[in-house]
């Protein structure tokens, strides 16, 4: 499983860039790039993700290269070759990248690539500024609507202790007027 979704993670962004490749040779404008250059920055983080989590073992010929060269146990997740393997995927993966940069600024102009960078950046920090935001105020609301509740609760058991009193002080009164007509005075 592991070694599947290592290798798909991989292939897909091969495949991504491939078509972000074909895409800048056909478009007319970099808005026709859109969708695969969204799609490329997606794989690209998931890539990250996977590569800086703890070394898997995701067997491929380089590994078994790197193993057999250092005598290491190939099912060791931390051995030069499962480790080198994915730094070297990432690699030529940051290299292929590169390259498309470099074709996106030959079509586009020079620092067209470093423009969708910054943008995908502030577009990033936007993104995670509205989520702390909507964090914020979801924690303010339900603040608020527990101190609304608190009042509600509060409110009716002031409420029933009122309509205790009144009926008590009812009561009494009743067994008063009871009393005093059972004396005769009535």
């Amino acid at each position: 499983m592991v070694v599947a979704e290592s290798l798909a993670i991989f292939a897909l962004a091969k495949k991504t860039i491939d078509l972000v490749s074909t895409a800048v040779d056909t478009a007319e404008s970099a808005g026709s790039l859109y969708h695969g250059l969204d799609k490329l920055f997606h794989v690209k983080d998931q890539v990250a993700k996977h590569v800086n989590k703890k070394p898997e073992k995701a067997k491929s010929k380089l590994r078994h290269f790197f193993n057999k060269t250092t005598h290491e146990d190939e099912d060791d997740e931390l051995s030069v070759g499962s480790v080198a393997a994915m730094v070297l995927e990432q690699k030529k993966l940051d290299r292929q990248i590169l390259n498309l940069s470099i074709r996106i600024d030959n079509k586009f102009g020079t620092g067209t690539w470093d423009e969708i960078l910054k943008t995908r950046e502030k577009l990033l920090e936007e993104r995670a500024e509205k989520k702390k935001t909507a964090r914020k105020a979801a924690k303010k609301k339900k603040i608020e609507e527990k101190e609304f509740w608190d009042k509600v609760v509060h409110y009716f058991v002031e409420f029933f202790k009122l309509v205790f009193v009144l009926a008590s002080a009812y009561g009494i009164g009743w067994i008063i007027w009871v009393n005093r007509c059972t004396e005769g005075n009535c």
